[in-house]
């Protein structure tokens, strides 16, 4: 009974995950397809720092706070499936680059490859994982991946058309990888656990067995 409740919840948190991901990533997208570079040059220092530092220490960060959190859990299957993420992001992001689909690869500031935005991608991505995991914060998850898109456009490396295509590539390519994971035993586990143990990366370690 215990696991058939710990399953039915873990769909209701999965769903919710999903629909925040699409609400979050429309209104992205119409935000970078609708508002133009302001050409103002400390909006464009903020939006500067948000693509280049700003990116880096997100995903980072969303790594190892993941990966901290999981190995302190023995939870190895959600830290192969963060690495696999970020593996498959960098591979299919770079492989659609390579194709040079016309016009979409050009980048607005005269550059090639512009198709997908990879940081959009990631961003997104790693916003539905830690939603997923830590679901009280995914107002700071998915703060992070919007002014990180909206970067992009913002400092002229990507249209919002090139963002929008980075935002479902990445909300698709991890929900792909998330459907897998499943199946896996840690999935019920994590969800039949309160959800302040599972938001808190630092609280007690537990033993885990499947019901």
């Amino acid at each position: 009974m215990k696991t058939l409740l710990a399953s039915l919840e873990h769909r209701e948190t999965i769903g919710r995950a999903v629909m925040l991901a699409l609400l979050v990533g429309v209104v992205t997208s119409m935000m970078v397809l609708i508002i133009e570079p302001s050409h103002n040059y400390v909006i464009w220092s903020v939006a500067n720092f948000l693509g280049g530092m700003g990116n880096d220490l997100f995903l980072i960060f969303s790594n190892l706070f993941i990966i901290g959190w999981a190995w302190r859990r023995r939870l190895t299957s959600v830290i192969k499936l963060t690495l696999t993420l970020d593996l498959f992001v960098w591979i299919i992001v770079q492989g659609i680059k390579l194709i040079h689909l016309e016009p979409w690869y050009l980048r607005p500031n005269g550059g090639t490859g512009g198709f997908p935005s990879g940081h959009a991608t990631h961003a997104f991505g790693m916003a539905f994982l830690l939603t997923l995991y830590f679901p009280r914060l995914a107002w700071l998850w998915y703060s992070c991946a919007a002014a990180i898109s909206w970067s992009r456009v913002e400092t002229n490396w990507h249209t919002g058309f090139q963002v929008t295509a980075g935002i479902v590539l990445g909300v698709a390519l991890v929900w792909g990888l998330v459907s897998r994971w499943l199946k896996h035993p840690d999935a019920v586990i994590i969800q039949s656990q309160p959800l302040e143990k599972r938001n808190s990366p630092l609280g007690e370690q537990q033993s885990y067995a499947v019901e």
